[in-house]
């Protein structure tokens, strides 16, 4: 439909487009420069944070559940509230900029645009369901559990 526009038009129009995009991209790049995400074990020993990057930035032990564990069992509760944490960290970059691409994915030449999450965020994302532990952390939980 645009390309029965004259070239002025379609310009402009594409113009408007770029800065809707550009300011969208600031707005969330904002939010989520503070942003956290907190977890903790499926088994509640461990309490993780993580930063905008996936980067740890705090680790507290609540309760003294900890105390008991083998050093087995407390890093595999570590690794677990850790990839969660970095599970959810992911899925809020994904829902601030998951709305650009579409806004990216309408325009001419956009054929190339596509945003593939799993290449961005890799083991991030790998087997970490919305609200689940991941398959190769409960693999190691029975794991620990049979010795």
């Amino acid at each position: 439909m645009s390309e029965n526009l004259p070239i002025d038009d379609r310009v402009k129009k594409a113009w408007d487009d770029l800065q809707a995009v550009e300011a969208a991209v600031r707005q969330a790049e904002q939010n989520l420069h503070q942003a956290t995400v907190t977890t903790r074990s499926a088994d509640r020993k461990v309490e993780l944070t993580v930063g905008p990057q996936g980067e740890l930035t705090a680790i507290e032990f609540p309760g003294s559940g900890h105390r008991s564990m083998t050093g087995a069992e407390l890093s595999a509760s570590i690794l677990d509230a850790a990839g969660r944490a970095r599970a959810g960290m992911a899925r809020q970059v994904m829902e601030a900029f998951g709305p650009l691409t579409g806004m990216l994915s309408g325009g001419p030449g956009a054929e190339g645009l596509a945003v593939d999450w799993n290449k961005i965020f890799g083991s991030a994302l790998e087997g970490y369901e919305e609200s689940g532990e991941s398959a190769a952390m409960s693999r190691l939980r029975d794991e620990i559990d049979e010795e």
